[in-house]
């Protein structure tokens, strides 16, 4: 029987595991959702099970966690990495060496450490000692338990793998296999041990490095205020848990419209047991003088509680950084009042990518000492508001050039600034519809009559 994780997991880990657990549902979306069943929408009182699945299938289950994730992760993405690496770095850079390319890496990294507030690293031995060391990432729910030492450093860490083990006879089954994976110190040198799910020691090795072992576990452990072993809160922690708060209401909402939403026919006077019809080419003859006919309508405000709750929701989570669904931005917003909307989570998201700077920093700082090269320097974007100009401060702009009150520098400065032109040109000169000063002189000259 395999052991529970209470027996072996670090305390902190605990704590936090519903909610990564929880996390990682609304991050992946309405099927993991609604497969969690009971897990987020416990079933009404007496609900039997067909009613359970009908409940839970009218259910909207809003991606607001996803697309929130994305669009902060489209902020930190717009521009490219500044990169200075060693020739021998090269294929982590621009080619596949058995691991993540760079983009693939940096951009799984920031995904999340905003979602999660954690994301591990492990810098792996390769089969054979020459080749180049491969990385390794691990989500934060499989960082199971760690120690460090006083001064932080990390004495060993825990970590839970999943491995595909093929049939024995079925030639195309396969079964995944939890497994684990124990990175420590022993005697002094960096040793890995593999763990079956009781724990049960499988192998153990010392892995060499160019032929050498190491003094120090290399691994690299992402927060969102750094490089640590200590469980930071996720940053999405609050937006996913009113997500689920608002698939509660919605289904609710949903359940009480299935019920009153279509009217119901009354028959006053008539034997229940008379078979009628409905349709425009049936007539009814009622029995009495007293008999009536009529619909049963909802009418009230009964489900009007639910709605509005539902767009009190919307409001919360547009306020913590979900601004795809605030039904308040309007297009005619003004650029300066959309670019203050953003102030608040993108300074919060500044940290964010500051933090994932520096594990990648940490993390090629590893793989260049085990390799005998130069560090390489990475610097990730962290000028997320594009100050787009207003048709209006773009002319503007253009006749203060034109009658010479500032320089076409300044007019290039701007015009980069706000992206109308690609940052990256550097001869100025050769850019397209910018006039030189002789050419604007030629333009102010007044026509040479012609003859007629």
């Amino acid at each position: 029987m395999p052991k529970q994780l209470q027996e072996f997991a670090h305390p902190s880990y605990l704590a936090i595991q519903e909610e990564y657990l929880m996390l990682r549902d609304c991050f992946n979306g309405s099927k993991a959702i609604k497969d969690a069943g009971e897990r987020y929408l416990p079933k009404l009182s007496g609900q039997e099970p067909g009613d359970y699945e009908n409940y839970k299938l009218r259910a909207l289950f809003f991606p607001i966690t996803s697309k929130t994730v994305g669009t902060l992760l489209g902020f930190a993405t717009t521009k490219d990495p500044d990169l200075k690496y060693d020739a021998q770095l090269k294929p982590y850079f621009t080619d596949d060496v058995g691991s993540y390319q760079f983009t693939e890496y940096y951009i799984k990294c920031l995904q999340e450490v905003i979602l999660m507030g954690r994301i591990g690293t492990l810098i792996d031995a390769p089969v054979t000692g020459a080749a180049m060391p491969i990385l390794v990432t691990y989500d934060a729910e499989h960082i199971i338990n760690w120690s460090v030492f006083e001064d932080g450093t990390l004495d060993w860490v825990l970590l839970r793998e999943t491995i595909l083990v093929p049939h024995a006879t079925q030639r195309f089954q396969i079964t995944p296999k939890t497994q684990y994976r124990w990175c420590g110190l022993r005697g002094g040198l960096y040793t890995v041990e593999t763990l079956d799910e009781d724990l049960q020691i499988t192998s153990s090795m010392t892995p060499l490095f160019r032929g050498r072992p190491i003094d120090y576990i290399p691994f690299v452990c992402t927060g969102t205020t750094g490089v640590h072993m200590q469980v930071d809160r996720p940053p999405m922690l609050d937006i996913a848990t009113i997500n689920i708060s608002h698939y509660l209401t919605s289904a609710d909402l949903e359940w009480g419209r299935h019920f009153v939403g279509l009217p119901t026919p009354v028959i006053i006077g008539a034997d229940s047991t008379t078979k009628l019809k409905i349709g425009g080419t049936t007539a009814w003859v009622l029995p009495n003088e007293g008999s009536n006919a009529k619909y049963l309508e909802f009418l009230g405000q009964g489900l009007g509680s639910l709605e509005n709750a539902l767009q009190e929701k919307i409001g919360l989570m547009a306020s913590m950084s979900a601004r795809l669904v605030d039904s308040s931005t309007k297009g005619s917003e003004a650029a300066e009042t959309v670019r203050l909307r953003y102030v608040s989570e993108t300074a919060s998201l500044k940290q964010l990518v500051s933090s994932v700077q520096t594990g990648l920093g940490t993390t090629y700082s590893m793989v260049s000492n085990m390799m005998g090269v130069t560090i390489p320097s990475i610097g990730l974007n962290k000028d997320f508001l594009i100050t787009r100009m207003e048709a209006g401060i773009l002319r503007e702009l253009f006749n203060a050039y034109f009658n010479g009150a500032i320089d076409k520098d300044t007019l290039v400065y701007n015009l980069k600034r706000s992206e109308y032109l690609d940052p990256t040109i550097e001869d100025e000169n050769q850019l397209p519809g910018i006039l030189t000063p002789e050419q604007i002189a030629a333009l102010k000259k007044p026509a040479t009559p012609q003859p007629r």
